[in-house]
């Protein structure tokens, strides 16, 4: 059995901070492979995400990474001890389908290069598939890699490669809240294709690794419905995994910020007491460069031990998974009644959020919710974040005060309280950084956000929880928000602002 790394290295850019390696912010293409390395060797990171999806990419990793660094790679072989997987662009989705064929090319050559220089094959084997809606799209990536892998190994007079590895491994990443809460259907559907066709003929289907994300669904749906989902389905995937009689690992793609997960070198124990059963967390930008580096290992080190630990889940009832969807529900109708009201104020402070490598520009989810209001979009998750923490309201609060009211009017606060264990945690942290001043004055001209101060005051009292600074950090960091919101109001450049308070929270966005 290959083993299973617990850290997966992402290139989410939710960095305020210098890279330690770079003494810069900005990542460009160039320096990922640089990247990689580091997060190997330096801060022990077992697995790196390689991104075809929504940024522009070094097709020459491989060359690159051996290159640099041949002796690490002799005694860290890369596909056994050190992992590298692609995230592919989904094809039914992002326009561009061709640079899939381009990264299966890769994937395959990938092999005839570590056959001749006699490393370990094949370092790669595995790729990731974002905004996975069925079964279906698993089956047919892994069909045509298959087909090309075959059609490279019959071509023995023409000698361009061997045709390995002669399956690519998928992990699906489940990006959207209905597909989460079904998850256990997606999961059997594709075993049950796999098993049946000809796949299995060639490989057989040990294992699956699926990845449940957190801040696309926090930024359609809100706060409270992500962590649900999320736990709901990391509860359904083992039960797929008893049922059929597979080994599941499930990834988890966390952010700093409480909004997109709350993974944090602060934060260890409470992101592992709340979703216990993951066995791969991401590690993203600002995890490992907006903290001081001694921490940062630490708490890698921490994840490395007690994520191989045996599982241990949280059981859910017939009547728990009911009540949870209602929760669910509940949370989302009032954070998305409010979050369209100020889309053009996230919009318009959007453009000011500092940039941190070189991405494309990337459908997001939310144009695409079929249950959403046609025609309004918004910045993917991180800048999105950063423009609402930068005004002093941070996405968390929204809707928030009112849906505690109305489930503990349902009698369902005690199901909430058991299943999300940090609630109180999570919002405290997001609450020091609010700005009432900076609410007062927006709501002149978006008066919804009325809603909003409503929220914060049932916070208040059905939490306890202060809602306002409590640290000079907090101060420092309100100040800060009012300059921003003063200085944007008069068209002027924000974005080194809005640095500077990123800087203050340890996150971007």
């Amino acid at each position: 059995m290959r083993k299973i790394p617990t850290t997966m290295v992402t290139q989410h850019p939710d960095n305020a901070s210098k890279a330690f390696w770079l003494g810069e912010s900005f990542i460009n293409s160039r320096d990922e492979v640089k990247e990689c390395l580091i997060s190997y060797s330096k801060l022990n990171c077992e697995e790196f995400m390689w991104d075809w999806e929504g940024k522009h990419v070094d097709e020459a990793v491989i060359e690159r990474l051996f290159e640099e660094n041949f002796a690490f790679f002799e005694k860290n072989p890369l596909g056994k001890k050190v992992f590298l997987t692609y995230r592919f662009p989904n094809i039914w989705v992002e326009k561009g389908s061709y640079r899939v064929l381009r990264a299966f090319a890769n994937i395959i050559t990938a092999y005839d290069i570590a056959k001749n220089l006699n490393l370990h094959c094949p370092p790669i084997f595995e790729v990731i598939l974002p905004m996975v809606t069925s079964a279906e799209q698993l089956i047919y990536l892994q069909t045509k890699f298959a087909e090309l892998a075959r059609l490279v190994s019959k071509d023995s007079k023409a000698k361009i490669g061997s045709g390995n590895p002669p399956v690519v491994e998928i992990i699906p990443l489940i990006e959207d809240i209905p597909y989460l809460l079904n998850i256990d259907k997606l999961l059997e559907k594709y075993i049950y294709l796999y098993n049946k066709g000809k796949l299995s003929k060639i490989k057989k289907l040990e294992y699956i690794r699926p990845f449940i994300a957190r801040s696309d669904p926090a930024l359609n749906y809100g706060l409270v419905p992500a962590v649900l989902a999320a736990k709901i389905a990391l509860f359904k995937t083992y039960q797929v995994a008893r049922k059929a009689n597979i080994k599941v690992y499930p990834i988890i793609g966390c952010g700093s910020v409480p909004f997109r997960g709350h993974l944090s070198p602060e934060n260890i124990n409470n992101f592992l007491n709340e979703y216990a059963g993951i066995k791969t967390v991401t590690v993203q930008s600002s995890f490992r460069y907006d903290h001081p580096l001694h921490k940062v290992k630490r708490a890698i080190g921490t994840l490395s031990r007690e994520l191989v630990k045996p599982t241990r889940m949280t059981l859910m009832e017939s009547k728990d998974l009911k009540d949870l969807k209602e929760i669910i529900r509940v949370f989302k109708t009032y954070y998305r009644q409010d979050i369209t009201e100020i889309a053009g104020l996230i919009n318009g402070i959007s453009k000011y959020v500092p940039q941190r490598r070189e991405r494309r520009l990337h459908t997001g989810l939310f144009g695409y919710s079929r249950e959403f209001t046609k025609g309004i979009h918004f910045p993917r998750a991180i800048t999105f974040t950063s423009s609402l923490y930068s005004l002093g309201i941070p996405p968390e609060i929204i809707g928030v005060g009112r849906a505690l009211k109305t489930i503990r009017e349902k009698g369902l606060e005690e199901v909430l309280r058991r299943h999300y264990l940090n609630l109180n945690l999570d919002l405290k942290e997001a609450c020091g950084f609010v700005n009432r001043e900076n609410i007062k004055r927006l709501k002149r001209k978006y008066p919804n956000l009325k809603n909003i101060e409503e929220d914060l005051e049932l916070i208040e009292k059905i939490l306890k929880l202060p809602t306002g600074p409590l640290t000079t950090r907090n101060l420092i960091h309100k100040n800060l928000t009012s300059n921003i919101l003063l200085w944007w109001e008069e068209n002027n450049d924000v974005s080194g602002l809005i640095e500077e308070t990123g800087i203050l929270r340890n996150f971007l966005g």
